[in-house]
């Protein structure tokens, strides 16, 4: 009898929204592993199809790398609002089919013109972390949602941390091509997973709840609450920063290594480093940030950040640079959760996807305006200029979040972005 027991398998009960939750948590680390195994790899691909010049390469790098956030900066407010509108679950898998299409079709353009179309094209129809936020800030109890972003985060940490050396593999053995058909394939299966497993209650709201401008509200809540204005723009000003040095990334690896195949593999082994150190300073300082300060934590995460980014700029071997760029994670991986879990609680109820629209559109101006700075500062400058220029950057950025954020850590009465616990069926 004891051995019976011993031997049986335990049977272990989910709540609905717990299936939910695990359901979206391992369709979006799919979702960013699909989309981190050929984004990394872009100025490969563009030399790949013809253009050789180092200035024309950070030119196209620069343009396509803007032009889709810009696009994306467009359309999150309308995806946002049409979130709150009918619901978060079909524009979650909206964005992981859409990017699905796009990234695909990337795999048989034949110039640098297509392939620019089509990355522009998928800014405007994806942007799955903010759809999969909303979506599990209105769908689990209140007192869990902290909890339930911060794996939801760790998720995407997962999937960028493994996506980069996969797709060097691939592309090193495959060609470029392959890994834009494996990511398409990755954003597929997320996307149907979503549609087929994921249950979402939600309520339309009330025909009188839509009269007046739904943006204007969401904007209005961002403008009048300090700590939630601050936390919006924490999040672009840190996105701002990293794409300064994200799509020069790999032609500042390659310059330190001697063929195409060694830099392929350089990048990606970086890149994942990179974003295994995220996953690590997100639980370890993001977990501990209620104990020890979220603004602490953040001051601190910030002024690390700062400081790590002169010393790339003299590395001369891609072995220091991943040291370099491993430190460099495990300071700013808390930042997101942090700012994210603030914006959560402080969002007022019915308006998140409004909220999170509007914060998405603000990050995908940073990632847009950050390509753009980092060309200027190589054609004008070098590659090895945009570490100290995102290094002062930060600095700047940590000013301004000590000087702004005061209060941060102080009770609100405030009702949370989380619905309160739904009773048991």
């Amino acid at each position: 009898m004891l051995a019976r027991r011993i031997l049986r398998p335990r049977q272990i009960r989910l709540e609905p929204w717990q299936r939910t939750l695990l359901t979206i948590v391992i369709a979006e680390g799919i979702a960013i592993l699909g989309f981190s195994v050929s984004s990394p790899f872009l100025p490969f691909y563009i030399e790949d199809l013809g253009v050789t010049d180092l200035n024309q390469v950070a030119f196209w790098v620069g343009l396509i790398s803007s032009g889709a956030p810009i696009l994306m900066a467009l359309s999150s407010p309308i995806w946002g609002l049409l979130a709150d509108r009918y619901g978060r679950k079909p524009m979650l898998i909206r964005a992981m089919i859409g990017g699905s299409l796009t990234i695909g079709l990337q795999a048989a353009v034949s110039s640098v013109p297509q392939l620019a179309a089509l990355r522009i094209l998928q800014g405007a129809l994806t942007g799955t972390i903010a759809a999969a936020v909303t979506l599990v800030a209105t769908q689990v109890p209140r007192e869990q949602c902290g909890y339930s972003l911060g794996l939801l985060q760790t998720a995407v940490f997962v999937g960028n941390s493994l996506g980069p050396s996969l797709g060097g593999i691939v592309g090193g053995t495959f060609g470029y091509r392959a890994a834009f058909v494996i990511s398409g394939v990755l954003l597929l299966g997320a996307g149907l997973a979503v549609l087929f497993l994921v249950h979402e209650d939600f309520v339309p709201p009330p025909p009188q709840k839509r009269n007046g401008s739904a943006l204007a509200a969401s904007a209005r809540a961002v403008a009048t609450d300090r700590i939630l204005l601050a936390m919006v723009a924490l999040l672009m000003l840190t996105n701002l920063s990293g794409s300064v040095t994200g799509p020069v990334l790999p032609l500042y690896v390659q310059s330190l290594v001697r063929t195409m195949q060694e830099a392929s593999e350089a990048t990606g082994m970086i890149l994942g480093a990179t974003a295994v150190a995220n996953a690590i300073g997100a639980v370890c300082i993001g977990r501990s940030a209620d104990r020890l300060g979220r603004r602490r934590c953040l001051l601190a995460s910030l002024g690390v950040s700062a400081a790590i980014y002169l010393p790339q700029a003299l590395t001369r071997t891609p072995t220091q640079l991943l040291a370099l760029r491993f430190i460099l994670g495990l300071a700013m991986g808390a930042v997101s959760p942090i700012a994210n879990a603030v914006i959560a609680e402080r969002a007022p109820q019915g308006q998140q996807g409004g909220v999170y629209g509007i914060s998405t559109s603000l990050n995908s101006l940073g990632n847009a305006l950050g390509p753009a700075l980092g060309t200027f500062v190589v054609t004008g400058w070098s590659l090895s200029g945009v570490f100290p220029v995102t290094g002062m950057l930060l600095v700047l950025v940590t000013a301004a979040l000590a000087l702004t954020t005061r209060g941060l850590d102080a009770p609100r009465g405030a009702a949370a972005a989380c619905p309160p616990t739904q009773p048991k069926p």
